[in-house]
């Protein structure tokens, strides 16, 4: 009978000793295997029972004393994996408070690109607008105040007095889309600080401007289109209105002017929500075009499909960061206005001639322009902060836009460029090569 000789160990496929698995610690449980690990804002494994207050999760491993506490890209607290933030937001998807949260953090860390900017296209509007004004309706509305109540005006004074009211309109309508297509402009370049300031890198005056300068082109066009559907609409509901009138004989009746009054405010109803409709779905068309280096009817394509199943949360957070901004600047606006227009006339004495009153009006008017300049621009910034982080959040949910993020962020150094635009850094004009 032949007798068998030692067995040998077991081996592993590739021929070397299976290291033995090391023995739990005392009062410590075993780890989870590595393919149970749980990954970002996920807790353990299926399976296990919540834990009490003061119990410890099956499976957890609670670092021991003297060593340091878990870090990045493992489990905490019931295995639970925060989500990398390194700027203002967390790299998730986002609640309502942390895109409010992240837009003032935005703008606080971007104030020169952000607060400056907006502050001088505020400025500048503001002082056109008032020169507008003033050289238009300044002598008209003297004329109105030393106009005599008791005397029929001729034609040659109605005249003056119609035509500088309608040249005044049609400069103050001109100076309006002038500052629509500039505040266009404006929202797409701040949205840049926005995003660098996602990875907690900060944004110069001159950077900001040097990134958006390839795409002000594509921002312009953008503004004029939505300029040309306004007055498309426009125009087609005034040809209802007046349609309207003379179908309704509204001059010979006051039954029927009031009748037509009542279903013009009503007909313009359904014009009002389409405008909201379309305004939601297109309000991320700038963020697009500047990030995704896209043109304007592509931006717009582009919106539309990042609200799609999420429009009543783009109309609600817009809203409700358009509701804030409007509560901050009648706070501070209102009584400025108010004290102006009551100690402003007592400069001229206590009994102003009509010159004198009307120069008291507009330099009362223009102190409070300027100062709701002043508030505008912060709140200018703010309403495109969150217009920034509502686009950075669905493209989060959508597209996967968090990773990327994450990668570029892993790096840890400031390429100078626009985060998640396809065009490399070292191609785009505000890169420093850092």
């Amino acid at each position: 009978m032949m007798t068998q000789g030692p067995q040998q160990p077991p081996v592993d496929p590739q021929g070397e000793d299976s290291p033995a698995p090391p023995a739990p610690q005392p009062g410590y449980a075993a780890p989870l295997p590595p393919q149970q690990q749980p990954q970002w804002g996920q807790y353990a494994q299926p399976g296990y029972p919540a834990p009490q207050y003061g119990q410890q999760h099956p499976g957890q491993q609670y670092p021991q004393p003297g060593y340091p506490a878990p870090q990045y890209g493992q489990p905490g607290f019931n295995n639970y994996v925060a989500p990398p933030k390194p700027g203002v937001i967390p790299l998730r998807p986002l609640g309502l408070g942390e895109i409010l949260d992240g837009a003032f953090q935005a703008a606080r860390r971007n104030g020169k690109a952000m607060f400056g900017s907006a502050l001088i296209f505020q400025l500048a509007t503001t002082a056109v607008t008032l020169v507008v004004m003033y050289l238009f309706f300044g002598q008209a509305f003297g004329d109105l105040l030393t106009m005599d109540p008791s005397v029929t005006p001729d034609s040659e004074i109605l005249d003056s007095l119609s035509g500088g009211l309608v040249s005044g309109s049609v400069s103050l309508l001109l100076t309006s889309i002038l500052a629509v297509v500039i505040q266009m402009i404006l929202q797409g370049a701040l949205v840049i600080p926005v995003l660098r300031a996602v990875l907690n890198r900060k944004t110069s005056f001159g950077q900001m401007w040097r990134l958006v300068r390839p795409r002000i082109g594509a921002l312009l066009l953008l503004a004029l289109l939505y300029a040309g559907v306004v007055f498309v609409t426009m125009a087609l509901y005034i040809l209802i209105v007046v349609a309207l009138i003379v179908g309704m004989d509204a001059f010979a009746s006051g039954g029927n002017a009031l009748g037509t009054i009542a279903l013009s405010l009503l007909i313009s109803l359904p014009f009002v929500a389409v405008a909201i409709w379309i305004g939601t779905k297109v309000l991320l068309a700038p963020a697009a075009i500047v990030v995704e280096n896209v043109g304007p009817i592509t931006g717009i394509k582009r919106s539309w499909i990042l609200t799609r199943n999420n429009w009543w949360r783009t109309f609600g957070i817009s809203m409700l960061a358009a509701i804030i901004a409007g509560v901050i600047g009648s706070v501070i606006t209102t009584p400025v206005s108010m004290l102006a227009s009551f100690l402003v006339p007592l400069m001229f004495g206590t009994e102003p001639d009509p010159a004198q009153m009307a120069n008291a009006v507009f330099i009362a008017q223009g102190i409070a322009s300027l100062i709701g300049a002043l508030v505008g621009a912060v709140t200018l910034a703010f309403q495109t902060g969150v217009m920034s982080l509502i686009y950075v959040d669905l493209r989060m949910r959508r597209d996967g836009f968090d990773i990327a993020l994450l990668k570029e962020s892993e790096t840890g150094k400031d390429d100078g460029g626009i985060p998640g635009s396809p065009v490399p850094a070292a191609q785009q004009p505000g890169n420093y090569g850092q």
